[in-house]
């Protein structure tokens, strides 16, 4: 009986998990960053070769200069499409007249990250294979005979491959093979002719720092989210159904009680004058992590028992337990302690003799189910 009344009258206290909720996204496919997101800046140096003309007898590798240094700006609109401007120049050395030429070529560049395009994109991926094609302007800033601050200059194509090999998440090193393609006589040579157009070979290392944001969000999955939704509904109307099962069952169990409470009133007045009343174990039920009795009908029954207790003159156990589902040995017999001590004040101020009362703490158990039938104060005779 006292079980059922409590079961109704404890407050229960549940412990709530909160988990990472992972949004489903769409394979290969990214959402499209704002402007001030995945911008680089990179720097370079190298060695270049200018060849108008490979057919007069000498290699090209002959007229290799050294440094060829170049700078850009850049800004990736999707993983795998992007631009960038920027400079390259210092000096390079011309075919047959072994001069070497001071120039510089400002260039816009279009970047196509094959990698990404081909393969999906993925942000720890070591290595990015980036084919460019851009247009420029180039300044031959030292033409010969052409006096001082002479510039020979030139609308300019320029087509290479850029390799980055990532680093780190904001750093990755550059290996790029360029090409620049300017008018013929670009770099003016004696006595040598030659059709078509002027080319320049660049072989670079350097490396990139990225500003920003500088990875990029999956696009979510609309169906599978919409999906994962439905079936969430689905569980929620699913425990709803079963919270209002428990609910009714809890109704049931109060009329039960009440009328068995009802019941147990009547024969306590019969057998308040009998000692033999006391002889039966009250329980006195606990709400988790207390030890205060938080029931007024916890109290009227004690009073009863008290009433019972001074009359037959006989001794009282006051036993403290709690639930081992939860806490450790040590704070479970602390816990069950005060629950007892708590039990047999109330018995004294109602006016039992304190040394009509035996109070001890059992600690945890886990006698009863569920757990929670366990947070009591059992109260009997001792025999």
């Amino acid at each position: 009986m006292s079980l059922a009344i409590a079961s109704i009258a404890m407050v229960s206290f549940a412990q709530e998990t909160v988990s990472e909720v992972v949004v489903p996204t769409v394979k290969n496919s990214v959402i499209t960053n704002s402007f001030g997101s995945n911008w680089f800046i990179d720097v370079n140096i190298g060695a270049q070769v200018y060849n108008p003309v490979v057919t007069h007898g000498e290699s090209m590798f002959d007229h290799v200069t050294f440094p060829a240094i170049s700078a850009h700006v850049g800004k990736w609109h999707t993983p795998g499409f992007g631009w960038r401007i920027g400079y390259n120049g210092y000096e390079f050395n011309a075919y047959k007249d072994g001069e070497d030429y001071s120039f510089y070529n400002a260039h816009f560049d279009a970047l196509f990250n094959l990698s990404n395009l081909i393969c999906g994109y993925n942000e720890k991926r070591i290595w990015n294979f980036i084919p460019y094609v851009g247009f420029g302007y180039a300044a031959n800033l030292d033409v010969p005979g052409a006096g001082d601050n002479k510039k020979n200059g030139s609308l300019t194509g320029n087509f290479g491959i850029l390799n980055t090999f990532r680093i780190a998440k904001r750093w990755a090193i550059n290996l790029e093979l360029g090409s620049m393609m300017a008018k013929k006589g670009f770099a003016p040579t004696a006595n040598l002719t030659s059709n078509g157009y002027d080319w320049m070979f660049t072989a670079q290392v350097g490396v990139t720092f990225r500003l920003g944001k500088c990875t990029w969000d999956n696009t979510p999955d609309v169906d599978a989210i919409m999906a994962l939704n439905a079936a969430a509904l689905a569980e929620l109307n699913a425990q709803l159904q079963a919270k209002e099962s428990e609910n009714a069952q809890l109704k049931n169990q109060l009329t039960a009680a009440k009328n068995a409470l009802s019941q147990a009133q009547v024969k306590i007045k019969q057998l308040e004058n009998e000692p033999a009343y006391v002889d039966v174990a009250q329980s006195v039920f606990f709400a988790f992590n207390s030890s205060k009795i938080a029931s007024k009908k916890e109290i009227i029954n004690l009073q009863s028992l008290a009433d019972a207790a001074k009359n037959a003159g006989v001794k009282l156990s006051v036993v403290g337990y709690a639930d081992s589902a939860t806490g450790s040995a040590e704070y479970n017999q602390k816990l069950s302690e005060a629950r007892a001590k708590a039990v047999a004040e109330k018995l004294v101020e109602l006016g039992v003799p304190q040394d009509q009362l035996v109070v001890e703490g059992k600690g945890g158990v886990a006698v009863e189910k569920p757990a929670k039938f366990n947070r009591r104060v059992i109260i009997s005779i001792v025999k």
